[in-house]
């Protein structure tokens, strides 16, 4: 048996992914197909426009077998945390032979040779990377000059430019770093950059520009060039009742946070200044600076996306802020990141199947080295380590105010995480 993994967020689903799909099995050869995704929340710093469940049910209905939850510390983190929170999850499955990607270029052997040379020179390379960053450029624009000044050819540097490549190079780095016998392929992306806000391209960003113009019936009708008929019907279902959800929708229930941290913070350092720069450190990424900026500037943002506009500048990105401001709302500290990064996984969480992957789930229990979850009342018997405990009972909290999130916005009933049922398709 061949298994292959495919790392994404599905954030919609749209026909690129199932070209990747097709190919994956293509390229690989592989019996079966298990998708690490993202849950409620994504690495850009919002909430997924739609629910993981209805994203797994995407997923399986354009060919995956198996859709695991990757957790929240990592699914909000840095390009780097996040693809070595997502390969150290497949590999700890221990019966993953490929890792399959989308890249703007295929060419595996030059990817894996540029994930070779940084990290060889990670050290120097990393803090030029945050120093061009704080320049204003781009991350993979960053990545590709940092390189350069190592000492990269120009050549091998432009292809670190395109967003999906830089993180493909992470991917391979991540199994470079972990010696895993998990053999890496790259699918070349088609038709858009991950950036295209082109109608009708393959990409879950330009879906999102065009459903933002109006989340209406006609709207959804008008993506059959982009997405497939089952991810349409998926969403069509749901429009109105849990779909669509955006980073406003948490306006209210972020700034009631930010006053509570400031009000905290005032008694027990009675100086504002030093206040503000201390409320919000014991959060995952935030320094002081950033505390202070945002702490003076809360009162004065509309909403969310209001407040990541007014503190970005030419040293802080709108995605890095808005991450920050998720890590501040879903609780995500400092401290248990550093506990989580020691083992990386304590368990993998089911979130959708299909009920013909029985030989696969018997392989996995076989050979994964840490427990298969599909049913949230047994994790007690499951999880025996307190950190472990402590992820997942983050991915709960998280999970549970984005339906806390849905009931306020559409008026429906509020489920809880441990009533949910894994998708079998």
């Amino acid at each position: 048996m061949k298994i292959t993994a495919i790392i994404a967020e599905y954030n919609p689903f749209h026909n690129g992914h199932s070209h990747q799909l097709r190919k994956a099995l293509e390229l690989t050869e592989a019996d079966y197909i298990i998708c690490i995704m993202s849950g409620d929340y994504v690495q850009r710093g919002t909430p997924a426009i739609i629910d993981k469940y209805s994203r797994a049910e995407m997923a399986l209905s354009e060919g995956a077998d198996l859709v695991i939850e990757l957790p929240l510390c990592y699914s909000l983190s840095s390009i780097e945390n996040y693809a070595y929170g997502a390969v150290s999850l497949a590999d700890k499955l221990g019966a993953v032979d490929s890792l399959c990607f989308g890249a703007e270029n295929d060419d595996i052997d030059k990817l894996k040779e540029l994930a070779s040379f940084t990290l060889q020179n990670d050290d120097n390379y990393r803090e030029t990377i945050h120093k061009y960053i704080r320049e204003g450029q781009s991350y993979p624009m960053a990545m590709s000059n940092a390189l350069l000044e190592a000492g990269m050819n120009e050549e091998d540097a432009s292809v670190l430019r395109s967003p999906n490549n830089a993180l493909g190079i992470y991917y391979i780095r991540a199994l470079l770093k972990l010696h895993s016998d998990i053999k890496p392929y790259a699918v070349k992306r088609i038709v858009s950059d991950h950036h295209d806000t082109e109608t009708g391209a393959y990409s879950a960003t330009a879906i999102r520009t065009q459903l933002g113009i109006s989340y209406d019936k006609e709207v959804l009708y008008e993506l059959t060039s982009s997405m497939p008929e089952s991810a349409i019907q998926i969403l069509n279902s749901a429009l109105g009742k849990r779909f669509p959800i955006e980073s406003a929708d948490f306006s209210q229930i972020l700034f009631y946070k930010l006053h509570s941290l400031y009000t905290l913070a005032l008694q027990q350092y009675p100086l504002r200044e030093t206040a503000r720069k201390k409320a919000l450190t014991d959060f995952l990424d935030i320094n002081e600076e950033l505390s202070s900026r945002i702490i003076l500037t809360y009162r004065e943002a509309l909403d969310f996306d209001d407040l990541c506009s007014k503190i970005k500048s030419r040293d802080l990105t709108y995605t890095r802020i808005s991450r920050c401001l998720m890590h501040i709302l879903l609780d995500i500290r400092k401290d248990n990141m550093d506990k989580y990064l020691n083992e990386m996984h304590y368990y993998a969480r089911i979130l959708g199947l299909n009920r013909n992957a029985h030989d696969l789930m018997h392989t996995l229990k076989e050979h994964s080295l840490i427990p298969l979850l599909s049913k949230l009342a047994d994790y007690t018997g499951v999880i025996t380590d307190d950190t472990g405990k402590l992820m997942l009972h983050e991915d709960i909290q998280a999970a549970d105010l984005y339906e806390s999130v849905i009931r306020n916005k559409f008026g429906t009933l509020f489920h809880s995480e441990y009533t949910k049922q894994v998708v079998l398709k």
